[in-house]
């Protein structure tokens, strides 16, 4: 599976926490997709990205560390400050995902 592939996969796991407020960390994401927790920064990226190109919220903002409640080392937006954070994700939450179209592989490929 490529990496686009997996943003495609991720994407509607993350929609669905942001419908229903829920923070997810990278052992959730990987219990939900069974892509490795190490794996996912780079399709979290290209979401970040994907999301930014359309300006919507940074949908990937709400994968965080199990210890910090805050994005990885390495995965846009981690300059931000926690309240920058908590801000983009109280935008997430109420940003309407289902009514956008749904990500393809294709539209990650260029990111």
């Amino acid at each position: 599976m490529t990496q686009f592939d997996q943003a495609v996969l991720i994407w509607p796991v993350l929609a669905l926490a942001a419908r229903t407020q829920i923070i997810l960390s990278y052992s959730d994401l990987e219990g939900f997709t069974g892509i490795v927790a190490a794996g996912l920064g780079t399709p979290l990226g290209l979401i970040h990205r994907y999301c930014e190109r359309r300006r919507y919220p940074r949908l990937n903002l709400i994968v965080v560390q199990r210890d910090s409640g805050l994005p990885g080392e390495g995965v846009p937006g981690k300059g931000m400050t926690p309240l920058e954070i908590l801000v983009e994700q109280s935008k997430i939450y109420v940003f309407d995902w289902s009514g956008r179209d749904k990500p393809r592989a294709i539209d990650f490929e260029g990111l």
